[in-house]
């Protein structure tokens, strides 16, 4: 599960992880529009589903796939067989877009609206990326309250949220196995696979930077989130390993660094030790390493062109 995985590092990280063979990818984001268009990226624009891609407010930006007929009014069924109408999805509503990717409407800064549904399509979640992230510039003084709320609802309180559900996910899991009389010893390896949850915090939570101070303080609690996470699931989690780790990016080449001005770029780019940005599969790659070496639990990768030591 990816949280933000419609554009940027998500999108990134959802594409690696494909890429690496994982069955199936949960994206979770605030528009369905964009979530739909970043399914059809994924799948290189080849058709995804009759369900998925029923858009229907006209979203310029999205290019449909044309997978049902004109006379088509219906998208496809509920659990429970009734019709579905594109008026009738809200949050917490989870379609499949195709065989290894789904698509999860809900904004993780109001997650605490919808956290059952979040719950529920966290059972079968192996790999959790928070990657959703605001970035509202300005200097403290100036900043409405509203946006300080918004930006740490966002950043910080929705990946609490959702790591929470996951580790629910696991209690329930575990109890399961439990009360299942066909599972045998021999059938346990000596050292099953670990859940794992990354976190995409970012260099400004450790290197001040003025008109950030929010983001800042929203990108540095998901340091002390990574921390606290694997010390508690080691010492209150039976029967199953959760390990917590976190990427520390510097400036990278996403839509959140679009409004810069030329002449920041330039002055950015010139402060940095490599020179350059990064790019987001650079991201995706460290995403790769944290997601598959075992041993990895409270490790936390700096990614920033080396910007960290000057």
């Amino acid at each position: 599960m990816i949280t933000g995985g419609s554009s940027g590092i998500g999108f990134a990280v959802a594409e690696r992880f494909l890429q690496e063979g994982a069955r199936r990818v949960i994206l979770v984001g605030r528009s369905y529009e964009r979530l739909l268009n970043a399914a059809q990226r994924l799948q290189g624009n080849t058709t995804v589903s009759k369900e998925a891609s029923a858009s229907g407010d006209g979203d310029d930006d999205v290019v449909p796939v044309a997978t049902r007929s004109p006379e088509d009014n219906e998208i496809g069924q509920g659990g429970d067989g009734t019709p579905l109408s594109r008026q009738g999805w809200s949050q917490g509503f989870c379609v499949a877009a195709a065989d290894n990717i789904s698509l999860l409407i809900g904004d993780v800064s109001s997650a605490d609206q919808w956290i059952r549904e979040l719950e529920k399509e966290m059972e079968n979640v192996d790999i959790l990326v928070n990657a959703a992230g605001i970035s509202i510039s300005n200097i403290l003084p100036k900043t409405d309250p509203v946006d300080i709320s918004k930006t740490l609802a966002t950043n910080l309180e929705g990946a609490i949220l959702t790591s929470r559900a996951l580790l629910r996910a696991c209690v329930r899991s575990r109890l399961r196995k439990r009360g299942d009389a066909t599972t045998t010893t021999e059938e346990k390896p000596d050292r099953p696979l670990s859940k794992c949850i990354i976190n995409i915090s970012s260099l400004l939570a450790l290197k001040g930077v003025t008109g950030t101070v929010t983001y800042a303080a929203s990108k540095a609690g998901l340091l002390g989130l990574t921390r606290s996470v694997a010390v508690e699931a080691a010492e209150t989690l039976r029967g199953v390993t959760v390990r917590s780790n976190a990427i520390v990016p510097g400036y990278i080449q996403t839509p959140m660094i679009e409004d810069f001005s030329s002449d920041r770029i330039s002055r950015l780019k010139e402060s940095i030790p490599l020179k350059r940005f990064g790019d987001p599969e650079e991201i995706a790659d460290a995403a790769v390493f944290l997601a598959s070496n075992e041993y990895a639990n409270n490790c936390v990768l700096n990614l920033d062109g080396g910007l960290s030591a000057v």
